[in-house]
């Protein structure tokens, strides 16, 4: 196979995603979830609160990352994102804001704020409106071609279902000054709800990248 083939990067995103999700999953059916309240607390309290579970989401996320990173090389080369700097900008500032907030780790609930837990959060923050917006940009590039209507209706709703989510988590985040007070909301469940969407969302412009190719030729 020659070097240049698009196969073996989207074969390996694939593995990499395949593995990343299921240990994300398998984290939340330990006994008490690992130690994280999935409703309560968010999912950057593994590798605060618990060794192992914290070392399985840290290394998920960043396989996750890397198979985004694949993909979206993918994507520049030969897919959707070709001539497109604008849209790979936005998958870019993504993948850099997710392991941005793997790497740096937030501060603990209750706790004295640092300026690590000021970057985790600002990564938090960039990385729940950076897709969305990638979404919603294809969307109104693409919204009233027949050929990418019905892709662009999809990646569309995700982003609007996206943003309904993460305007609030947003604010409850950022306004956030009192100890204790995040866990008292419900910002757990309302981050694993934009973590699912942001996968249905990578799988929607997969598939769209896929047609891409398929359709324009000197493409894949």
């Amino acid at each position: 196979m020659e070097i240049t083939s698009p196969r073996p990067l989207l074969r390996w995103s694939l593995y990499l995603a395949a593995a990343a999700l299921v240990t994300l999953i398998g984290v939340h059916l330990l006994p008490g979830s690992g130690g994280v309240d999935p409703v309560r607390d968010l999912m950057s309290e593994y590798p605060v609160r618990t060794a192992e579970p914290g070392v399985a989401y840290t290394l998920a996320l960043l396989g996750a990352n890397l198979a985004v990173v694949l993909l979206g090389a993918h994507w520049v080369r030969d897919g959707l994102l070709r001539s497109r700097p604008v849209a790979t900008a936005l998958l870019a500032l993504w993948c850099l804001s997710l392991l941005g907030l793997t790497i740096v780790l937030k501060d603990p609930v209750g706790s004295p704020g640092t300026w690590f837990g000021t970057v985790h959060m600002l990564c938090t923050v960039v990385n729940f409106v950076s897709l969305p917006a990638l979404c919603a940009l294809l969307w109104w590039r693409h919204r009233g071609d027949s050929r990418w209507r019905s892709h662009a209706r999809t990646v569309g709703v995700i982003a609007g279902l996206t943003m309904a989510c993460v305007v609030p988590f947003a604010a409850v985040l950022l306004a956030d000054s009192g100890p204790g007070s995040l866990s008292e909301s419900a910002l757990g469940l309302v981050e694993r709800c934009v973590v699912v969407l942001d996968v249905v969302a990578i799988a929607a412009l997969a598939r769209w990248s896929r047609a891409s190719a398929i359709m324009t030729p000197g493409r894949g």
